[in-house]
């Protein structure tokens, strides 16, 4: 079976301060290490926020609908909290985006402001920049700065029947709201080659802990 699914959090990260946020009473341990990628560090988006996620459609081969699968993922991680903790909208623009999703074969929008570049994997790959306790905003070609936090990348060819786009766009997702690890359970869809398009109770589980934790990195 391929494992299509990668995450990446370049390395070289300092030992980051708590933000502002404060941790709520405890609840149930995660079902799994969301920071297993991470190494150790809690990072997500501030509570309330609106998550803008473009889809960019460059070098979109025929026939994959890119952006049902990204819309679908959006639905599926926003129910999964029941809309507590975060939402997410669809930017029109790169300009108007937090969260960039394009196909690994097109050229990518934004600078890496400074960290290195990511490695290829076979499926998918979710890149930010971390400096101090929060991520640098990744710069746009052209003049205007924008606003990206997040490049999501997904290789349409890698996936399959079983290991399907949609899968693996809402596996990213995952990583990109804030689960920085993967689970060893097929029925997760945060399992490495992830065979499921919906967010598991382990999944939902992990995301309710981890949205409860003091932020050690900011998106």
């Amino acid at each position: 079976m391929r494992r299509p699914a990668r995450y990446l959090l370049p390395l070289l990260l300092a030992a980051s301060a708590g933000c502002s946020d404060t941790s709520a009473p405890r609840v149930a341990d995660p079902a799994y290490d969301p920071t297993q990628l991470s190494s150790g560090i809690i990072y997500r988006w501030p509570t309330g926020t609106t998550i803008a996620v473009y889809v960019d459609p460059t070098a979109v081969p025929a026939g994959v609908d890119l952006t049902g699968a990204t819309a679908a993922g959006m639905s599926a991680w926003k129910s999964a909290l029941g809309g507590s903790e975060f939402a997410f909208r669809t930017a029109a623009t790169p300009a108007d985006a937090d969260v960039i999703v394009h196909v690994s074969a097109a050229p990518r929008l934004v600078g890496l402001a400074g960290c290195a570049e990511p490695p290829t994997f076979a499926g998918g790959v979710t890149f930010f920049c971390p400096a101090r306790d929060s991520a640098l905003t990744l710069p746009l070609a052209g003049a205007n700065p924008g606003r990206v936090k997040l490049d999501i990348s997904v290789n349409p060819a890698a996936t399959s029947a079983v290991n399907t786009l949609r899968a693996l766009v809402t596996h990213e997702l995952g990583h990109a709201v804030g689960i920085g690890g993967h689970s060893p359970d097929a029925s997760d869809v945060m399992h490495g080659a992830p065979a499921v398009h919906t967010p598991s109770r382990r999944d939902i589980a992990t995301l309710q802990w981890l949205v409860r934790q003091v932020i050690g990195l900011r998106l």
